[in-house]
C-alpha cells in the first residue's frame, strides 16, 4: 500500500489503461458480432434477390415467374388497369353526379328541426290530396319520430346526413304516391331510417374499431328507425343509408314502384322485398273487398254452363238423337281466375354513396406535394 501511495499517479495510469483495454475488447466483440449478423442478413438478401431473378414456378413444369424488366413492366400495366376498373365501378356505384342526393352542409340544429316537421307536413298533406291512407290512430312521421312526437327536441349531430335522409325520404315518398294506379287502395304503414345521428365511433382496441355503431345511452326502440340486417354498405368502399318502406296495396303497385326507384338514375339499390297478406283491419280500413280477377289473355265469364254433360268427360259430344242434327261443338266457357287481395310489402331501399378518398400519409422525411 505504501508503495502504491508513492507511486500513485503511475498505478492509477496502469488502471486507466487497463480498463480503456477492456472497454476495447467488449466493444471490438460487439463490432464483430454486428458485422457477422451483417453478414448473415446480406447473405438472406441476395438468397432472395437471386430467387426473384431466377423465377418461381408456381405451377411445376411451367415457366418460372422471374423478377425481370418485362415482367415488371407487364405488372405495371396491370395495377394500371386495376385501377381504371377500380374507378369505373365507383363511376358506376355513384351514379350521375347531377341525380346525386346531398344533405345541406350548412344545416344547424334548429334548422333542421324545422325542415323536419315542414316536411312531415308536407308528406302527410300529399298522401291525403292523392287519397293514400296512413294508420288513423298513429301516422307515420316517416322516420322522424323521436323528434315530431317530441317537441323541443332536434338532431345533435351529423346534420347534413340527416338532411340527405329527409330528402331522400321525400324522393321514396313522391316515387310511391306516383306508381299507385288510379283509384287502387294505397296505405303508407310507415318509413323507416337508420338512425345515424345517434350513432358513435368504435374506439381502439374494441371489435369493429374505426366503424360506428348505435350509441348504448341513446334512445332505442323508435317505431320508425332500424338497423339492416343486408346492406350494400361496405367499409371504405362504398357507404349506404337504408331505409324501409312499409304499405298495403295491390301487386301493379309494388311492381310500378320498384321499376321507378330502379330507373330513376339515383343510386339507389333494392336489397330485400318481403310480401305477406293485409290484416283484416287493414281491409276494413281500405274498405275492399276480394272480387276476382280475370287472367289476361282468357274469355271473360258468359251465362252458366250446362249442370249437366252428357259424358264423363267434357270433350266428348254426346252423340245425337235419331233423325236429330249433330249439335255444334260446345266451346269451352271455363274461366280461371285468382283471387284479387290486398297484399303488405316491406321494401328495403338502399341510397349508394362513395366514401371520399382520403390522401396517402407522406413517407417521413419526404417533404409534401
Amino acid at each position: 500500500m505504501q508503495n502504491f501511495k508513492k507511486n500513485l499517479g503511475f498505478n492509477l495510469a496502469l488502471i486507466a489503461i487497463a480498463a480503456l483495454f477492456l472497454v476495447g475488447c467488449v466493444m471490438a466483440f460487439l463490432a464483430y458480432r454486428g458485422s457477422s449478423s451483417s453478414a448473415l442478413a446480406l447473405d438472406r438478401a441476395r438468397k432472395v434477390q437471386v430467387a426473384l431473378l431466377n423465377g418461381h414456378a408456381f405451377v411445376p413444369g411451367a415457366e418460372p415467374v422471374s423478377l425481370n424488366d418485362k415482367n415488371v413492366e407487364a405488372a405495371a400495366e396491370d395495377v394500371k388497369a386495376l385501377e381504371a376498373h377500380l374507378a369505373s365501378l365507383r363511376a358506376v356505384v355513384a351514379g350521375n353526379p347531377d341525380f346525386a342526393i346531398k344533405g345541406k352542409a350548412s344545416a344547424n340544429s334548429a334548422e333542421l328541426s324545422a325542415l323536419l316537421r315542414e316536411s312531415v307536413d308536407g308528406w302527410r298533406k300529399l298522401a291525403s290530396d292523392q287519397g293514400i291512407k296512413l294508420m288513423p290512430n298513429d301516422p307515420t312521421a316517416f322516420g322522424f319520430y323521436r323528434y315530431i312526437h317530441n317537441q323541443g327536441t332536434s338532431p345533435k349531430r351529423d346534420f347534413q346526413k340527416v338532411d340527405q335522409q329527409r330528402q331522400i325520404i321525400d324522393f321514396i315518398v313522391r316515387q310511391l304516391a306516383e306508381s299507385r294506379p288510379a283509384g287502387s287502395p294505397l296505405l303508407i304503414e310507415s318509413i323507416d331510417r337508420e338512425p345515424v345521428e345517434t350513432f358513435i365511433l368504435i374506439p381502439e382496441g374494441k371489435p369493429g374499431a374505426g366503424t360506428y355503431a348505435p350509441d348504448a345511452e341513446a334512445t332505442k326502440n323508435e317505431v320508425d328507425e332500424f338497423l339492416p340486417n343486408r346492406t350494400f354498405d361496405r367499409r371504405g368502399l362504398v357507404d349506404s343509408l337504408s331505409f324501409r318502406v312499409r304499405f298495403v296495396g295491390y301487386t301493379p303497385t309494388l311492381r310500378t314502384f320498384v321499376n321507378k326507384i330502379r330507373n330513376s338514375g339515383r343510386p339507389v339499390a333494392i336489397t330485400t322485398i318481403d310480401v305477406g297478406l293485409a290484416s283484416k283491419e287493414v281491409e276494413k280500413l281500405l274498405s275492399v273487398v276480394a272480387t276476382p280477377s280475370v287472367l289476361p289473355g282468357l274469355a271473360a265469364p258468359t251465362a252458366a254452363a250446362p249442370a249437366a254433360l252428357g259424358n264423363f268427360f267434357a270433350d266428348e259430344v254426346a252423340p245425337p238423337a235419331s233423325g236429330a242434327k249433330p249439335a255444334a261443338a260446345k266451346v269451352d266457357q271455363r274461366v280461371l281466375v285468382v283471387p284479387r287481395k290486398l297484399s303488405s310489402f316491406v321494401v328495403q331501399i338502399d341510397y349508394l354513396s362513395i366514401p371520399e378518398e382520403k390522401p396517402a400519409t407522406s413517407v417521413e422525411g419526404e417533404p409534401k406535394k
